[in-house]
């Protein structure tokens, strides 16, 4: 399968609403290897770009946004992807516009995307207007307003061609937009792999039905503090083989170094495993 247009691929999920696919994210999204600036090793989550991570198939971006008040609001150096420091990615320039660009091949046109804005830092009170504005003005069709929430697939595919992007917004000031996404973090940076499964275990058993809502299955190494490739586990832990997988229990995975285990796979046959049952087949 093509992960870049995997949505697409599948025209069986057409009967779920966004807050009922099981989709894979990345954790710190615009943290990756390739950045420019990012130079302290504790901060780097991903191996590959945001834009690289949609063409492998992921779709839902952990995006921290710090607004750099030297460059005016319809500058890309305005709103620059951070987690601690800066990584040299900017949400105009690395997401936004390689995102558009992205669409802009057919292929890709029922492909959702949901940018879950985590963290906005250094705003102002008018910095949500300002963003929300830029947002608008490059992504305008293609943003799915909160309004819709409880269209399915198939009817935002048909209804509504187009529309793909999700924007979740973690501030009352959201205007149009998604309530930010739920991050369900255990609250430890460094527990053991055992200990995590233990927590993803009791949070799997809470009823979050209608909300988009994601498991922090990430954490750091002891002592050098750096983030964790476990994706050995992962792949155990997330394996899609019927109804009864303990993948059916998520909603969006957020891992570190995404792309080294085999999370979108599972995604994809979980997502499909669902609407198969939804449709009674």
């Amino acid at each position: 399968m093509n992960h870049q247009h995997w949505m697409g691929d599948s025209p069986e999920i057409g009967c779920l609403r966004i807050d009922q696919l099981i989709l894979p994210g990345s954790h710190d999204s615009g943290m990756d290897k390739q950045a420019d600036t990012l130079t302290v090793p504790q901060e780097v989550t991903q191996d590959v770009p945001c834009i690289d991570q949609i063409r492998n198939g992921v779709r839902v971006l952990d995006l921290r946004v710090r607004a750099n008040r030297e460059y005016t609001p319809d500058e890309i150096g305005r709103y620059k992807l951070y987690h601690l420091n800066p990584s040299g990615r900017t949400l105009l320039g690395d997401v936004i516009n390689r995102l558009n660009h992205f669409y802009d091949d057919p292929a890709n046109q029922r492909e959702i995307v949901i940018l879950d804005f985590h963290e906005l830092d250094n705003f102002g009170d008018n910095e949500h207007t300002w963003l929300q504005d830029m947002l608008r003005k490059h992504m305008g069709q293609r943003l799915i307003p909160h309004a819709l929430r409880d269209l399915t697939l198939d009817r935002l595919w048909h209804e509504h061609p187009g529309k793909t992007v999700v924007i979740a917004y973690h501030h009352a000031k959201r205007g149009e937009h998604w309530p930010g996404v739920e991050q369900v973090w255990m609250g430890e940076n460094t527990p053991s792999t055992d200990e995590l499964k233990t927590f993803m275990d009791q949070a799997a058993d809470r009823n979050r039905s209608g909300k988009l809502w994601s498991i922090q299955c990430a954490k750091y190494n002891k002592g050098v503090f750096t983030p964790d490739d476990f994706s050995d586990k992962l792949d155990l832990w997330f394996e899609s083989r019927d109804l009864q997988s303990y993948i059916q229990k998520f909603a969006i995975i957020n891992t570190d170094w995404t792309l080294r285990s085999r999370l979108v796979d599972n995604c994809i046959h979980a997502c499909r495993l669902r609407a198969q049952a939804m449709r009674g087949n």
